[in-house]
């Protein structure tokens, strides 16, 4: 069984969906920034090397767990990490205008083309923000105008069994929807939420998703490392 895996995984393509973690990537501004100093280092005489890491739990590619916005909700150790790992299907919505909603309708046009979206399945949509992805002091395309999921459209998926939803712009809900309602039914759903993710244009429709969080006590988000398996 084990080698029967290990011969399936190495046919497979594997597909990078993270940005890099750097000093000077974007964040929202109110959330904290990514710092990397040396702990150690050869020149000091330390005979080895490491580092010391300090940064929001939203830096980066990152799960947002249910209390991000409910209270009381699921932190994110608390979250079954199997989620994360499932059938992928990537909505290609790079076509839509600035701060445009995904509706509904646009939902469904997709299925009708692509193939039923079903339960278990890892929505992702893809914006083309992340080509907009630039550190500081450049970055003040990628945080405005990004589209976005409709409430109406979370609540479509989520009833349909979804229970992870991603985009590679820094929200899923659009730039200007100070209401969050995306944020609200899917985290209120006990759903989860990937954000920032990268290279959405080397996908199919179709693929295996993989992303796994850090095990933080009591967070509110963490760093993932995201990957696409496709068929050789």
């Amino acid at each position: 069984m084990t080698h029967d895996l290990l011969t399936l995984l190495r046919q497979t393509t594997l597909v990078e969906l993270n940005h890099a973690y750097e000093e000077f990537m974007p964040v929202w501004p109110t959330h904290g920034k990514f710092f990397c100093s040396r702990a150690e280092d050869y020149s000091a005489g330390d005979g080895n090397y490491n580092c010391q890491l300090s940064l929001g739990d939203h830096c980066g590619t990152h799960v947002d767990a249910p209390v991000h916005f409910i209270e009381g909700g699921k932190t994110i150790e608390q979250i079954d990490v199997r989620q994360l790992t499932g059938r992928g299907r990537c909505l290609d919505m790079s076509h839509l205008a600035e701060n445009a909603d995904i509706t509904v309708e646009m939902i469904q046009a997709w299925e009708a083309d692509k193939g039923e979206i079903v339960a278990g399945d890892i929505v992702i949509f893809r914006t083309g923000y992340d080509n907009k992805w630039r550190c500081r002091p450049h970055q003040a395309e990628f945080l405005k105008n990004w589209p976005g999921l409709s409430g109406e459209g979370a609540h479509y998926l989520t009833k349909k069994g979804v229970t992870v939803l991603g985009t590679d712009a820094m929200s899923l809900d659009r730039y200007s929807n100070d209401a969050h309602p995306a944020h609200l039914a899917v985290l209120g759903s006990d759903c989860l939420i990937i954000e920032n993710l990268a290279n959405l244009q080397n996908l199919p429709s179709e693929f295996i998703f993989m992303a796994l969080p850090l095990r933080i006590k009591g967070a509110s988000a963490s760093p993932v490392r995201a990957v696409a398996l496709l068929e050789s």
